[in-house]
């Protein structure tokens, strides 16, 4: 079908979801607006543990994976009319929207000769029966939509693992009398992990530590608790500290809290403008205050992994590995945190693992790695050059095909399976909360899967 018709089709079905306001609707469950367009259209739909996977009536030539693990639900949706074309708007990433409604116009307009797999994959799940996959799957190829790029396809992703660092802490009774303080830190961008912002995004964890030291240089504090980041596979945007201070000192440490606040809100304003830090005084904790050589351990640790982009392609600032300190949380004997290492090279990995097991050493704790997928490169080459060559007759120019460390939900979930995968995502830009695409790259992407389906034999 041409580009002119998808288009008019898309826009007619956008229009179609709430007839009573074609400007604006709500999308209650992405999983339930996918299943409700498959149920009305009689495909078979077979569950596994959190998995759907959708046969749809014809022979499958391609595996359209959605992995909705990072999806919102009670979605409100805009759409404005442009010069050029409609935008859709909305206040959540608009990454699997998008995706959810090319699965949906394909079910109604396209051949059928595509199968759909939509999952709740995370990597804080040890099995989810991906291996029940090899029994439904009818064909080797597979198209993710989660890629969070645009105007190109990765066919390469990275290698992954996660580690447990435990930092044992001694904790002792204070011989004077105190308040117990919280001070937290939130607001910051923080989000997906495989967003490229991450260069410059700041990770709340290792900032707090910063501030405590700040802190604690100018006042007598004891540390009882570090607490931030809520998924692996996330930039933290919150961390919170408890501690306690000598009565005596209550007023010099908000004094002292006022100036570190200013001084880390003012340098920190281009990239983190919505960052709040605050101080409050709370009921005593269950657990003691650790003592000072724990939080000096605790502190190195930190302050000597990596973080963030660790070596990105000066060619084309593709990031090529990373190392995210994704959460903490503290027991009575330990501070556990989680690492998350990507790279797409061995020698960067290499080089990461070298780093956080010299500051697990340094900092007297211990280091365990618990997940761990290879680098996934797909066997031929021959799925790639069916997208490239079909670029190539709509666009007239070369579609790049990419390598990434992100956007490895399928390399995942197909871990143990002989299949060729290939990852997409949709245009969208951001700016004041608000995520915008259009119809029109929402059509061009459906022409290209349209093209690549007629391509594959």
């Amino acid at each position: 079908m041409d580009y002119k018709n998808i288009y008019n089709n898309l826009d007619n079905y956008i229009k179609s979801i709430d007839r009573m306001n074609v400007d604006s609707f709500s999308i209650e469950s992405i999983e339930d607006f996918i299943l409700s367009k498959a149920e009305a259209k009689k495909l078979d739909i077979i569950s596994f543990g959190s998995s759907r996977y959708i046969k749809n009536t014809g022979l499958a030539k391609i595996i359209l994976h959605l992995n909705l693990d990072d999806a919102k639900d009670k979605i409100q949706v805009h759409i404005d009319d442009s010069e050029d074309s409609k935008i859709i708007k909305s206040k959540v990433n608009v990454n699997c929207l998008m995706s959810a409604f090319i699965i949906n116009y394909m079910i109604e307009y396209c051949d059928c000769n595509f199968d759909i797999l939509l999952t709740k994959n995370n990597i804080h799940l040890k099995d989810a029966g991906y291996d029940k996959l090899r029994e439904m799957i009818r064909t080797d190829k597979v198209v993710n939509l989660n890629l969070l790029q645009s105007d190109c396809i990765a066919d390469e992703f990275s290698a992954l693992k996660l580690f447990l660092n435990q930092v044992k802490v001694e904790r002792f009774t204070p011989d004077y009398e105190y308040q117990t303080y919280r001070l937290e830190l939130s607001d910051l961008s923080g989000g997906h992990a495989g967003e490229e912002v991450d260069k410059v995004k700041l990770n709340s964890i290792k900032l707090m530590i910063g501030i405590i030291r700040k802190i604690r240089a100018k006042v007598d504090i004891d540390i009882v608790s570090l607490t931030g980041g809520f998924r692996y596979d996330y930039i933290p945007r919150q961390a919170q500290v408890d501690f306690i201070v000598n009565k005596d000192f209550e007023a010099e440490l908000v004094n002292i809290f006022e100036i570190v606040k200013n001084e880390i809100i003012e340098k920190n304003l281009k990239y983190e403008p919505e960052m709040k830090l605050s101080i409050k005084k709370i009921e005593s904790k269950k657990h003691l205050p650790i003592s000072g050589e724990s939080f000096n351990h605790l502190a190195s640790f930190i302050e000597l992994i990596p973080t963030g982009s660790y070596f990105v392609n000066s060619v084309d600032e593709q990031t090529i590995s990373s190392c995210s300190l994704a959460t903490a949380r503290s027991l009575k004997n330990y501070i556990n945190m989680i690492l998350v290492l990507r790279s797409l090279s061995e020698e960067s990995m290499r080089n990461m693992e070298d780093k956080i097991k010299l500051a697990s050493t340094i900092s007297s704790s211990t280091l365990t790695e618990r997940f761990n997928i290879d680098k996934w490169k797909n066997t031929d080459d021959e799925l790639t050059e069916v997208f490239k060559k079909s670029y190539m007759k709509l666009e007239g120019e070369e579609l790049k095909a990419i390598k990434t460390q992100f956007s490895l939900d399928s390399s995942i979930i197909f871990n143990n399976l002989n299949v060729k995968i290939i990852s997409i995502g949709v245009k969208y830009k951001q700016g004041d909360g608000i995520y915008y695409s259009s119809l029109d790259d929402l059509s061009k992407l459906i022409s290209l899967l349209e093209t690549v389906l007629s391509e594959i034999n």
